[in-house]
């Protein structure tokens, strides 16, 4: 999951984009949202920590006072992005679901087909990071791999509430076809990619009904 461009289609920043949030006003939420656009768009590595600094218009002192370091800046930005990511995007399976369990994970896959197919996507921001920071042992790595645990938790409560077998496993399938889905279209430029998946998702789960 990244930006949610299925919420708008004007360009907006990240903090415009996640179910109208305010602009940021503090100097944290600032280097926050700056840190989250740029990283998303340009990459981790590439990204110093003083173009981030230049555009909010701080120096590194007050940076300092802030975050301890880029990497830490990395960590919240993650975690700031997977708390307004996570919520859009399910409100919005939610809604092409009709609230139902089914209809709403299967929704999920057509969230992520309006993605794949918005002129402003630039892939997943914690699939990239992953790319970026390899090892599963760094503290980035580990961060970036959280937002997919969330998913996947979330999933789990909607394949128990649908009735089906084995509701973690499935969940577990269902997140591993997702990302799939996510690194298909990363590589390949499929913009049907999340359709494909679709498809099979809808197999597994009539497959796990009881």
């Amino acid at each position: 999951m990244s930006t949610a461009p299925y919420l708008d289609h004007t360009g907006k920043r990240a903090f415009e984009l996640f179910g109208g949030r305010a602009e940021p006003t503090t100097t944290r939420e600032k280097l926050l949202e700056v840190a989250i656009d740029r990283f998303y768009v340009h990459g981790f590595h590439a990204v110093g920590l003083d173009q981030i600094l230049n555009e909010v218009g701080v120096t590194k002192t007050t940076f300092y006072n802030h975050f301890e370091s880029k990497d830490e800046l990395i960590i919240e930005a993650l975690k700031r992005r997977d708390q307004w990511e996570g919520k859009a995007f399910m409100d919005r399976a939610a809604e092409l679901g009709g609230g139902e369990p089914k209809a709403t994970i299967l929704a999920m896959f057509d969230v992520f087909d309006e993605w794949f197919n918005h002129p402003d996507y630039h892939g997943c921001l914690f699939l990239n990071v992953c790319v970026e920071f390899p090892s599963p042992n760094d503290p980035i790595h580990k961060a970036g791999t959280e937002s997919y645990q969330h998913l996947t938790d979330a999933l789990e409560g909607m394949t128990d509430q649908a009735g089906l077998s084995n509701p973690r496993g499935v969940a577990e399938q269902i997140t591993m076809l997702m990302q799939g889905a996510l690194t298909h279209r990363q590589v390949s430029g499929d913009n049907n990619a999340a359709a494909k998946a679709r498809q099979v998702a809808e197999a597994l789960i009539a497959s796990a009904i009881k």
